[in-house]
């Protein structure tokens, strides 16, 4: 089997593996010879410059692995194209990114199944370590999927940053899944999402004062628990 068929990158060319660090460095290149301008579409093939990109990915026999790509700088030869040199990029990463694709993946997982903190113990346990703050960023940065009228709603608060910052959390009880975060936990921002949604039934919320008056004013029918 090749050392390719293992890593599972298929666009790129593996240079070199070193251990270092304790860290495993997967120095690669992207395969093909030209590279599509983003702005007007034009392929190119003309290489202006070159730089080492580091990627964190997914670990290796319990090692983080780090992926240093070396990518090229090409020119756009499309004399109307407002783009003169454009970075190539692959289907393995975002724009911008410091993980790969499928590292980025796990990390998502993590950052709406878990709280930062917790998010954040366990990314180091997966040898894919990521701060507590970054763990909430990720989840911010989510494409929450399109909400159904809930019919049992569990609202409470969360925090950005504990003592200081705090949002709500909605949460579909029949699928036990949050579907909507509030950047606030005052009244007035929950009256304008409930509002949206006035066949909700049930509602399970703690014993917030604002989350209470909110409720009775938008949902006055609907059965609320602690």
């Amino acid at each position: 089997m090749r050392i390719n068929n293992l890593i599972c990158l298929p666009k790129f060319c593996i240079k070199n593996i070193e251990y270092k660090n304790g860290k495993i460095m997967i120095f690669a290149s992207i395969k093909s010879r030209r590279s599509q301008c983003p702005i007007c579409g034009h392929f190119s093939t003309y290489v202006h410059d070159y730089y080492h990109r580091r990627l964190s990915d997914l670990p290796a026999f319990k090692n983080t692995t780090v992926l240093v790509l070396i990518t090229r700088k090409f020119k756009c030869k499309n004399q109307k194209c407002t783009r003169k040199v454009f970075s190539e990029q692959t289907i393995h990463t975002n724009r911008y990114s410091r993980r790969t694709l499928r590292a980025s993946q796990v990390l998502d997982s993590l950052s709406i199944e878990l709280t930062g903190k917790l998010g954040s113990q366990l990314s180091k346990q997966l040898f894919l370590p990521v701060s507590s703050s970054t763990v909430t960023r990720i989840a911010f940065k989510q494409e929450l999927p399109v909400i159904k009228q809930p019919v049992i709603l569990g609202v409470d608060d969360w925090a950005f940053r504990k003592g200081v910052n705090y949002g709500t959390v909605l949460i579909d009880m029949e699928t036990s899944r949050p579907i909507d975060l509030l950047s606030s936990r005052d009244s007035a921002n929950l009256k304008e999402w409930l509002k949206k949604y006035p066949a909700i039934k049930i509602i399970t919320r703690d014993r917030s004062g604002a989350y209470s008056s909110a409720i009775n004013e938008i949902c006055p029918d609907a059965i609320q628990s602690r």
